[in-house]
């Protein structure tokens, strides 16, 4: 699991492909949106490490279990939410869900393949 920059790198880059690739849809006022949903979604599930790398008020091992729980219920209850999102109930911002799921997706990529060092790498 790498640090919080590389997880801000990557929620800074899937906001800007979006914006070029859905840059007729991006005309109008929805940037912020696109961009607090691609920057949320790309570290929200690391959210108990962030705790302990700040307050270390709790060890490693103990906010472990929460970390693992949050990414096993978070994950398919987030895309099961954007797909609903983007196929039911708000269509007309289609392109923001479907950003939120590849934040999302690159997320748990990263978790897996990029080995855990501190906060910041």
């Amino acid at each position: 699991m790498p640090g919080l920059i590389p997880h801000l790198i990557a929620g800074t880059a899937l906001y800007l492909i979006g914006i070029f690739y859905y840059r007729s849809y991006f005309k109008e006022n929805n940037k912020i949106l696109l961009a607090i949903v691609c920057l949320t979604f790309s570290v929200i599930p690391d959210l108990f490490l962030g705790i302990y790398y700040t307050t270390h008020l709790l060890s490693f091992n103990t906010l472990l279990p929460y970390h693992v729980f949050t990414h096993l219920i978070l994950t398919p209850t987030v895309i099961l939410v954007f797909t609903l999102l983007l196929l039911k109930i708000d269509t007309k911002r289609k392109p923001i869900w479907i950003m939120g799921i590849w934040a999302l997706l690159v997320h748990i990529v990263m978790d897996l393949l990029i080995q855990e060092t501190n906060l910041f790498i």
